[in-house]
């Protein structure tokens, strides 16, 4: 009589664990990893944004494009974390305060809308390395587009935008 109910007991629990596995498995299985076309589609928002926002004039610098406008702030001197030499608009900013204003701007009225975090910055110049503009935390996974803007042969800026999830 014991023998046989120590033989039902190992089949109880052999079952349990069997169905212990088995859940363990369907969470698994059943779990989406960020597939490859989020991953892409995320790349092409920020290849877009980066391609409209470049793109795009601004009235207070005699309707210069904003890549224009970069260009001059790129070839602008630092002194002290302050802008030296950039170029004005015809509001009375220099061009490095007005690429950050618009792009702060544009950023915050479309990702900030949307409320997703990002990591704007550039680099290769010292001027337009002050510009870093960012929403949230961008410690986990994130997807971007980076694209080099020609200031003068040999001389470029790269403009990066990382969307964070």
């Amino acid at each position: 009589m014991a023998r046989g109910q120590m033989e039902i007991f190992g089949l109880v629990i052999i079952v349990i664990l069997v169905a212990v596995g088995l859940l363990f498995a369907v969470t698994i299985i059943t779990k989406t990893p960020v597939s490859e076309e989020q991953k892409i589609k995320v790349t092409m928002q920020a290849k877009n944004f980066l391609n409209t926002a470049l793109g795009t004039s601004i009235p207070e610098c005699g309707n210069r494009e904003l890549r224009q406008v970069l260009q001059d702030c790129a070839l602008a001197g630092v002194e002290n974390g302050r802008w030296i030499g950039a170029g004005e608009c015809g509001d009375g900013k220099n061009s490095c305060e007005k690429v950050q204003e618009f792009l702060s701007l544009m950023l915050r009225d479309t990702f900030g809308a949307w409320g997703k975090n990002y990591d704007l910055f550039m680099k290769n110049s010292q001027a337009v390395e002050l510009i870093h503009l960012a929403e949230g935390s961008c410690a986990g996974e994130r997807e971007g587009a980076s694209r080099p803007e020609v200031v003068r042969s040999n001389f470029y800026v790269t403009v990066t935008l990382h969307l964070c999830s």
